[in-house]
């Protein structure tokens, strides 16, 4: 979080569990004078391409290409994916003589490049003129308080939480506990969260926890969210060190651990003591399976020896992962490929010598086999001191709303 954005976070309405940041932006007309042209929006459409799209406003041919010229230059590809927004914004010239309109002419053009920018391009004197702008959005602070009233979350949480705030909670405390062993009855989450909206419509993602307490067998842990660089966040206990570490605990979200590692286990298939250098992770058929680092594909294919179909990362000169047994791979992934920490890179399947779904996960520490579940990562960054003011101020505005924040 920038520091220009925190005093723009703890406005209150009336409602206790929903809060404006500041009355809700919303973005002007995304070109000065353009308010009397004709707005014309438009999702492109499997097999659409810029020339199909630009053909349909009559526009003459030379004029055509020069705006199919300038849009190409820096939106690569004819092609579009289908659902792409498209904003045309046609005038009419006027002669200065006999005051007549002629034909439409194309001012202005917009592309939705995705949840955070758009491309636009702007017929001026000095020709088409091309701008990367940043979308708006109205944003809505919010709280939630809950309680675990089963064994585990499985077993529900009153009041419920919304899906991606339960897989983002995991995610931020994976490496302070368990979600999947470690959450009992009693234990509370309290959320401080925000809501982007645009035009009226939930973008995805549209949530994002800001603050975060977690109250585990007695135990209290904190998260705070804190964005170094615009738009480049982390999650922060309130000491300033980082909960992420360089590493995903898990590389996918599974419903128990089949088997641990072990130097010597009963291998049920071949009927023998074998080791098991890895863990495997029980999971429905199709699961996605995450890279837990930043890393260079070394192999991704059929592996002899039961492993089926896997995928080996190698992520410094340190570590590397293998992660087998998969149903397939995700599209497009192969070897010598750069992926980044929390990609897809696969599917829980049972190829090779399995006796159901699941995955095997493999870690490699300086080429010696370690325990998954028992390494030790360091945390991934910690507050610079020239941060620490800013940082401590985000903190004690968090704080102050999650204390404010009325039981369930």
């Amino acid at each position: 979080m920038s520091s220009g954005d925190e005093a723009q976070v703890f406005g209150r309405s009336d409602s206790s569990n929903s809060r404006e940041l500041l009355p809700p932006y919303r973005a002007p007309s995304p070109f000065e004078g353009l308010e009397g042209l004709r707005h014309v929006t438009l999702r492109s459409k499997a097999g659409d391409t810029l020339t199909s799209l630009f053909s349909q406003f009559g526009l003459s041919y030379g004029e055509r290409q020069q705006w199919l010229r300038s849009v190409q230059k820096y939106f690569l590809g004819k092609s579009l994916r289908p659902g792409k927004g498209m904003h045309f914004y046609l005038g009419q010239t006027q002669s200065p003589l006999t005051g007549l309109t002629g034909k439409e002419h194309l001012q202005a053009f917009e592309i939705e490049l995705d949840q955070d920018w758009k491309l636009t391009w702007e017929k001026g004197p000095k020709g088409i003129q091309f701008r990367k702008r940043e979308q708006f959005y109205e944003v809505e602070l919010k709280s939630a308080v809950s309680t675990v009233e089963g064994s585990s979350l499985d077993g529900g949480l009153e009041p419920r939480l919304h899906p991606v705030l339960v897989s983002q909670l995991a995610d931020i405390f994976n490496w302070e506990v368990d979600f999947n062993k470690d959450i009992h009855r009693g234990d509370t989450f309290k959320l401080l969260y925000e809501e982007r909206s645009r035009k009226g419509k939930q973008q995805d993602p549209s949530i994002r926890i800001l603050a975060a307490e977690l109250m585990n067998a007695g135990q209290k842990f904190f998260a705070i969210y804190f964005e170094k660089e615009k738009g480049k966040g982390n999650y922060y206990d309130l000491r300033g060190r980082s909960l992420a570490r360089a590493f995903l605990r898990f590389p996918l979200e599974f419903s128990s651990i089949s088997s641990q590692f072990a130097h010597s286990r009963f291998n049920p298939i071949l009927k023998m003591d074998l080791p098991h250098h890895g863990v495997d992770f029980s999971a429905k058929r199709g699961t996605p399976v995450r890279a837990v680092g930043d890393g260079k594909i070394t192999y991704a294919g059929w592996k002899k020896g039961g492993y089926g179909r896997i995928v080996d990362i190698q992520h410094d000169s340190i570590y590397s992962t293998r992660y087998a047994h998969l149903q397939g791979l995700a599209r497009g992934l192969k070897s010598g490929m750069v992926v980044q920490k929390g990609q897809i890179i696969g599917y829980v399947g049972s190829s090779g010598r399995t006796t159901g779904n699941h995955l095997h996960f493999e870690i490699y520490k300086d080429q010696q086999y370690v325990d998954p579940l028992n390494i030790e990562i360091p945390p991934e960054d910690t507050i610079e001191p020239y941060l620490q003011r800013i940082f401590e101020n985000a903190r004690h505005l968090f704080l102050a709303e999650l204390a404010a924040t009325p039981a369930s």
